[in-house]
């Protein structure tokens, strides 16, 4: 779990900075965040008028019943109250922020693996609920995506890449939700006491 708070930097060249899965960045400078999606989602969410700027990584919807994963901002629930909690905290309200959301892929290479349009649903409805407008958005579909998200503008820039070529990536998110899954097996396992 990483968030990260820089300091405000002025320059023409921007530091770049690479968001792995469930992390978070936060800006009020000048930075450009590179990530890779699949099934994952990340959302943007920006302020125009003092111009500060966020971005999250979301493996998963819902936190998971394992006690270690509580606090886990790989999951949408934890993540985005997280964020939300950032602009809260400069004394900018929810109503004001707007949002872009990007991911959700579904590989054809993992047909039974519905992580993405569940991260889609998820960030929708919490964005409805929330009554943050969704300024724009690329989800879905059956390619991956390598986003470039400049702070100063809010600007999103989008490659659009095969699975087979970040064969990487898709073996992170499946080994993310085999391990979840592994840990709520165990937290239900039987146990002979007898033996």
């Amino acid at each position: 779990m990483m968030s990260t708070f820089p300091n405000n930097i002025k320059s023409n060249l921007k530091p770049v900075v690479y968001l792995n899965i469930g992390e978070t960045f936060f800006s009020n400078g000048y930075h450009e965040i590179r990530t890779i999606l699949g099934s994952c989602v990340s959302v943007c969410l920006f302020h125009e008028q003092t111009k500060f700027s966020a971005i999250n990584h979301i493996l998963l919807p819902k936190v998971s019943d394992f006690k270690e994963e509580q606090k886990s901002l790989r999951y949408g629930e934890n993540s985005m109250e997280h964020l939300i909690s950032y602009f809260v905290k400069q004394n900018i309200p929810r109503y004001q922020l707007k949002a872009k959301i990007f991911g959700g892929t579904q590989s054809p290479l993992l047909p039974n693996f519905q992580a993405g349009t569940k991260n889609i649903q998820f960030v929708t409805d919490f964005l409805t609920y929330e009554k943050i407008p969704i300024a724009s958005r690329d989800t879905g579909g059956e390619l991956y995506r390598k986003l470039s998200f400049h702070t100063d503008s809010f600007d999103v820039f989008i490659t659009k890449l095969q699975p087979q070529a970040i064969s990487e990536i898709l073996i992170q998110e499946k080994h993310f939700e085999t391990k979840v899954k592994e840990r709520m097996l165990k937290k239900t396992s039987i146990f002979n006491f007898n033996q």
